[in-house]
């Protein structure tokens, strides 16, 4: 993936989940330039991106009210499909980019 792939807006798909740390309903993910982010569900952070010949990692940090907390996970961008980013592939649960 290129830089101008990984920013835009992403929604999440819609699942109750068990996890903590991913969203239990739907979430819009915004990934600016700046390498900053905005998420209804994380909130205001930073995001970094490790682009690899197979792989595109991802990964945010974000404060919450015990402090500061991250999340590391990877990119999907298949042919003829639009980006991802799995939040839990066991439970289909992704951001998919709509802009």
């Amino acid at each position: 993936m290129k830089k101008s792939n990984v920013i835009g807006i992403y929604v999440s798909t819609e699942t109750e989940s068990f996890l903590a740390e991913i969203p239990h309903k739907s979430d819009t993910l915004i990934l600016k330039s700046d390498g900053t982010f905005a998420s209804g569900f994380y909130g205001i952070g930073n995001y970094n991106v490790n682009y690899g010949i197979l792989t595109t990692e991802i990964e945010w940090t974000y404060e919450y009210e015990m402090g500061q907390a991250g999340y590391r996970t990877y990119f999907n961008n298949k042919v003829f499909e639009k980006p991802k980013i799995i939040l839990s592939s066991d439970l289909n649960h992704y951001y998919e980019k709509i802009k």
